[in-house]
């Protein structure tokens, strides 16, 4: 390469270098502008909050809040123990301890729930065929181990006495609501108050006296129902026998129609309808309502199981309610 081209070549490239020299400088000179405006508006906006901004002091740390007790009551549904009965698996003994079980499981709930509610009554609900009657169909006195008198007098009086008490020894006082049932008609023709549920009911509180005046409360039924007022809220409690269908299982239908004609024929104000009498644990939703079913204390059944293929396993109903809301829990007790 010659001279001349060597020194053309040095030429140019210096002259790239100082116009990149100068796009350099030209782009710095801007960067810097630029960093000025955004210190200037920083500079104000500091300014203006550092002089209008209100003292702002943090409040102090709230007090851990004590746990105020919400007020529950509980209700025990009772209902078609049938104590006189006798079956492969079933008599006054077995019914006896099944009885006493529902006792343990509802102070052994009642006692969890009372961590944060004050539950101080429970309202038993004794609702009929506690008895097992003598003439109910042919053949019924040989499937029964002790007259209807003795259980109207003697077991049924001993057996719920000792449950009542023991109530007792975990709340401070027991309302019991009795209706009676179809199996304890003395017969098909006979006078509706003559019914061997009464005649224990009337011997329950009889034994049990008036010692207990002021935490025992017995209501008992002179007609087929009653409504017990719970906290504001209305319970229709009758047997359900007065229900009828059921030829392809729970009487859906008839629950329904029976629960809306007593919203108007029965007067005093209800909105949760409780029965038994089909030994089957259910509930329904009748719009604003609900009607709730109760199994049995038995574990076998010759009739169900010959007639309707029926069975189930033993169980009773165990709720909660408060005055806001009604019902609040709702628990079936599986006996064994």
């Amino acid at each position: 390469m010659s001279k001349r081209k060597l020194d053309e070549l040095m030429a140019a490239d210096h002259e790239t270098v100082r116009e990149l020299r100068g796009q350099l400088s030209l782009l710095e000179r801007r960067l810097q502008k630029a960093r000025s405006k955004e210190a200037i508006v920083i500079d104000a906006v500091d300014a203006v909050l550092r002089d209008n901004l209100p003292v702002l002091r943090a409040p102090a740390i709230p007090r851990a809040q004590k746990k105020k007790a919400l007020s529950e009551i509980a209700i025990l549904h009772l209902s078609d123990h049938q104590l006189g009965k006798v079956t492969d698996s079933f008599d006054s003994t077995v019914a006896e301890a099944r009885v006493m079980q529902c006792i343990d499981k509802t102070c052994q709930i009642t006692d969890m729930r009372r961590v944060n509610a004050s539950i101080n009554e429970v309202h038993v609900y004794l609702g009929g065929d506690m008895v097992e009657g003598e003439d109910i169909f042919p053949g019924q006195p040989h499937e029964i181990e002790a007259s209807v008198f003795d259980q109207a007098c003697l077991i049924g009086p001993r057996i719920y006495s000792s449950a009542i008490l023991a109530l007792l020894g975990k709340f401070d006082k027991v309302v019991v609501c009795c209706v009676p049932g179809n199996h304890g008609r003395n017969s098909k023709h006979a006078a509706k108050r003559t019914n061997w549920d009464q005649v224990l009911y009337h011997s329950l509180r009889a034994w049990l006296g008036n010692r207990l005046e002021g935490r025992l409360d017995f209501v008992i039924a002179d007609r087929f129902w009653i409504v017990d007022n719970v906290l504001g809220h209305g319970n229709l409690l009758v047997h359900g026998h007065q229900i009828r269908g059921g030829f392809a299982g729970f009487p859906w239908y008839g629950a329904a129609k029976k629960a809306w004609g007593w919203i108007d024929s029965i007067k005093a104000p209800w909105e949760s309808l409780w029965f038994g009498h089909f030994h089957t644990p259910a509930m329904m939703t009748l719009g604003l309502r609900r009607a709730y079913a109760n199994g049995t204390i038995e574990s076998d059944n010759e009739y169900a199981r010959e007639e309707l293929a029926a069975c189930g396993t033993p169980c009773q109903r165990l709720a909660f309610y408060d005055k806001k809301h009604g019902m609040i829990a709702d628990h079936l007790l599986n006996l064994t």
